[in-house]
């Protein structure tokens, strides 16, 4: 039995928040990210209709973008063993939703059911990343996205420490999503979630029961 868990581009946004929810990712602001994407999209098409833009920037951003083959896992938060990230270009950020000074980096992955995949990722800082696979459209707008890794404090009644995603993806597009929290005191993680999506036909994200 499946559940589907994202089904259209605002749910999927509001479901982001909470699985990678930083201070500012909260409901209004996946509703500006939404919003952001749309109006990139509208503005695409009145350039291509006017004849503006006929040399895609988009188009030419991907075909500079660096491939990584499956299987792939996490590396702690040693993103440089995965593969070295292309930087998107400040004024395509807009394009998936962010301002213009945010730090962004992609790495394409292989396609599923024709749809291209990408790993985003949007730097905290010039170490900390927040990662999303993205499946995209045939004109390489955003179909659908999912939070994979992100790090972050966390407050206990009784202890203090902090949280992160390990993530393991197989060659045929199981990926395993694991969250650990690890105290202030100590060396050893403890897992206390973990779930399992496939990439359906429609190129959506959609959770599968985990085996245990």
């Amino acid at each position: 039995m499946r559940k589907i868990v994202l089904f259209f581009p605002l749910l999927l946004l509001l479901a982001a928040a909470v699985s990678c929810g930083s201070k500012r990712r909260d409901a209004a602001y996946y509703e500006q990210k939404i919003d952001s994407i749309r109006k990139a999209e509208q503005i695409k098409k009145l350039q291509l209709q006017s004849g503006i833009g006929r040399e895609d920037p988009l188009q030419a951003f991907f075909d500079t973008l660096r491939y990584h083959t499956l299987p792939v896992k996490s590396e702690r938060s040693d993103f440089s063993r995965i593969g070295a990230m292309t930087a998107v270009p400040k004024l395509l950020n807009g394009h998936f939703g962010y301002e213009p000074s945010d730090e962004l980096k992609a790495l394409l992955l292989p396609h599923s059911h024709r749809h291209r995949v990408m790993l985003l990722a949007e730097m905290q800082d010039s170490v900390t990343p927040v990662l999303y696979l993205y499946t995209l459209k045939p004109n390489l707008h955003a179909q659908d996205m999912l939070c994979i890794y992100e790090q972050k404090d966390a407050d206990r009644e009784d202890d203090f420490g902090k949280t992160y995603t390990e993530f393991f993806i197989t060659s045929d597009y199981e990926i395993t999503l694991m969250e650990y929290y690890l105290s202030h005191d100590a060396t050893q993680p403890e897992l206390f979630q973990a779930r399992r999506y496939r990439i359906s036909k429609e190129g959506k994200f959609e959770e599968v029961m985990l085996e245990l």
